[in-house]
């Protein structure tokens, strides 16, 4: 709690002179006046009393033996409390000389003797309220001084009459000015750079030609500080006779204002992980683009990049690698961008070229200065080729590849969502063929996307309405040319579409999440069928279910593989979970602890499509894998190319050494049968056995016990 200083009820009053018979008659005089009085025989016992004291007054004789008046007057201003006390010289001399010495030893005022004691009484109490009113000022002075310091404030002014410019100590340090030189008003610009000097000046001479004010923002360069910003700011002042005056400013240090607005700035418009403009501010150019190609009878073209499997790069190294190559390509598409630095945040005022994430890792570049469509495609391959290239990703090495897509102003479309939805179907287009290539948007495309919009949403409808179906596949063991598994496939009998094939919807389920449900389905439908076959006392077989490696960790897929077991009271042994070499690429632990919790259910693993992929032999060797599935684009072709039929014996001799069961699949003729038991596969399965068909058909086949 702050408290105030308790206060005199009167004022004290020191006395100080070596003749008693003067003390008395002053002291009385003072005490009637409404003064408490002390009193000093000399110099030296007075600074005792003032130090203990504090007196508000004091009446200093000047003739005293050992330590004078004046020399007393002298120390007592040099004491801490002694700057803003009133001091009073009584003195017998009467020349200039020793009133002036008066003055300079400190003193207020003076009196003669002979003193008239009435007057001396009166003249006490005035000098009394001068000295509290010039305190009073001294520190309304100090506490504005330290206001304009912490305020990073000061002030300056013209006389307009004079032209004389005054600026205070507060303003001169905030423009690394020295206050005992004699500030100019040149010097007073001086701190501005050259090429915004000439601006302030005028501004200024204009505010006073027209008596107006003025605000201004720039600014300063400091030769031992950081760059600033200040802000000045300026008003006439008119005399009582609405005469000016005046050209009152004051300057103040606005830099960390500056600088909280340009971090807000940055969160609004920039995307806080490359730098790159964000979607809100890519769009307000975009609109700004469309203005001027209208105006102006220009085309220009929208690029929409993304990064092909950048998920697998999360999945494998985990974010914070997604993160640095993110920051990577960011800088890779501005080295693209060939005379244009629009991307970087300095230059983002700029509309006819810009670079932005828009979220994920996908990416979009404006080309407004762009004469053919051909401008823009040479932008995308020399992107393409740039981020070809191996990315250094803290000790991984890492190669990645992009598919673009491409929309031109006007021709597809005149507003922004339309050009940006565009060009985003022309990407997808790009992936859809084969991947680190660019497409441009045609009416087609857009068809094609409306179809992909489609299948998303009645495919929650199919889920729902069980339009859903099984094929089974049989699965043949090579010696007995029995049947021994099924592989069970999906379709999709659409109500109006018809049959839809899985590579049409799976890729579409994937992306929107929708295939852990269709997991769920299939393995719980398939577990059914193999139920419903055992209790027809058809032959025992082992079901084979291809699941969907998106996100495998996090499907629940062991807890919904015991689900399905348990409620078709399936031993686990006649399940086998199929899964592709892009759930080996995701090489995380939670993935591999799936693996292995499903292989410690007795569950059979098999790996489906070898050679397609990214295997390699310390896949093979460091997950619970059973069996391998030789992927059928080297089966087709073994009997009539022969680097197929050297593949798929390499592939038979590691499985082997590896103590894994080899399927082969896509068998179509008996000379490709013969050739692949020859070499020393185990199993089969193919149009020349079956082809995949429903549930009744499959059993027939199984009822048949041989094909």
């Amino acid at each position: 709690m702050i408290h105030d200083n308790p206060q005199r009820q009167k004022p004290l009053a020191l006395v100080v002179d070596d003749d008693l018979s003067l003390r008395i008659p002053m002291g009385a005089a003072l005490k009637k006046s409404g003064f408490n009085v002390i009193e000093a025989e000399n110099g030296h016992q007075a600074l005792d009393l003032f130090t203990s004291q504090g007196p508000d007054l004091v009446l200093l004789d000047v003739m005293m033996p050992e330590m004078d008046g004046f020399e007393t007057c002298t120390a007592i201003r040099g004491l801490a409390r002694g700057l803003h006390t009133q001091i009073l010289m009584v003195t017998g001399l009467d020349d200039t000389v020793s009133i002036e010495k008066a003055f300079e030893a400190g003193a207020n005022d003076f009196v003669s003797k002979p003193i008239n004691w009435t007057m001396l009484s009166h003249r006490a109490r005035y000098m009394l309220r001068a000295g509290k009113a010039f305190e009073e000022l001294n520190r309304n002075r100090n506490r504005l001084a330290k206001t304009q310091e912490l305020a990073k404030l000061g002030n300056w002014q013209i006389d307009l009459g004079t032209k004389e410019f005054n600026c205070s100590r507060e303003a001169c340090r905030l423009l690394g000015l020295t206050p005992a030189t004699g500030v100019t008003f040149l010097d007073f610009l001086s701190p501005i750079p050259k090429h915004k000097r000439e601006m302030v000046k005028n501004q200024i001479d204009k505010a006073i030609t027209e008596l107006k004010t003025f605000a201004l923002s720039y600014p300063i360069l400091l030769s031992d500080a950081p760059r600033k910003h200040i802000l000045n700011q300026g008003e006439i002042v008119f005399n009582e006779k609405g005469v000016p005056e005046l050209m009152l400013g004051v300057v103040q240090d606005i830099t960390q204002l500056k600088q909280a607005e340009e971090e807000i700035r940055l969160l609004a418009f920039y995307d806080g992980l490359t730098g790159l403009a964000n979607r809100m501010l890519f769009l307000d150019r975009v609109d700004q683009a469309i203005i001027q190609a209208k105006r102006y009878q220009r085309i220009f073209a929208l690029l929409f990049i993304n990064l092909d499997r950048f998920k697998r790069i999360n999945d494998t190294l985990g974010h914070h690698a997604g993160d640095l190559l993110l920051k990577q390509v960011a800088r890779d598409l501005s080295k693209s961008i060939r005379g244009c630095d629009s991307a970087s945040k300095g230059n983002a005022q700029r509309a006819d070229c810009m670079i932005a994430r828009l979220g994920g890792d996908e990416f979009t570049i404006l080309l407004s200065n762009i004469n053919t469509p051909e401008d823009a495609a040479l932008v995308a391959r020399r992107i393409i080729r740039k981020i070809t290239e191996v990315h250094t990703l803290d000790d991984h090495e890492i190669s990645v590849t992009t598919s673009i897509g491409i929309s031109l102003f006007p021709q597809d479309g005149e507003e922004t969502d339309t050009l940006l939805k565009n060009a985003d179907s022309a990407m997808y287009h790009a992936k859809e063929n084969g991947r680190n290539n660019y497409q441009f948007y045609t009416e087609a495309l857009n068809r094609k996307a409306m179809e992909r919009f489609n299948i998303e949403r009645d495919l929650k409808e199919a889920l729902e309405k069980d339009q859903l179906v099984l094929y089974y596949q049989p699965q043949m063991d090579l010696n007995s040319r029995k049947i021994i598994g099924a592989e069970a496939l999906i379709r999709w009998i659409h109500p109006e579409k018809g049959l839809i094939p899985p590579n049409k919807f799976i890729p579409i389920a994937e992306e929107s999440g929708q295939i852990i449900e269709i997991n769920k389905w299939v393995l719980k439908t398939a577990c059914r069928q193999n139920r419903q076959w055992r209790e027809s006392d058809l032959p025992y077989i082992r079901m084979a279910v291809n699941l969907s490696g998106y996100k495998l960790a996090d499907q629940g897929i062991v807890e919904t593989v015991t689900s399905a077991l348990e409620n078709e009271s399936m031993a686990p042994d006649s399940l086998e979970i199929e899964i592709t070499e892009n759930i080996l690429m995701q090489d995380t632990r939670a993935t591999i602890s799936t693996l292995e919790r499903l292989k410690a259910m007795n569950l059979r693993i098999s790996l489906d499509d070898f050679g397609t992929g990214y295997s390699s032999l310390s896949y093979l060797t460091s997950f619970p894998v059973d069996a391998i599935k030789i992927d059928r684009s080297f089966v087709m072709e073994c009997t009539t190319n022969e680097k197929n039929l050297v593949v798929i014996k390499a592939i038979i001799a590691m499985g082997r050494s590896l103590g894994k069961t080899l399927v082969a699949e896509g068998i179509e003729t008996e000379e490709q049968l013969e050739l692949i038991r020859h070499h020393g596969c185990d199993q089969a399965q193919g149009y020349y056995f079956s082809p995949p068909v429903p549930e009744d058909k499959f059993s027939e086949l199984l009822a048949q016990d041989r094909i």
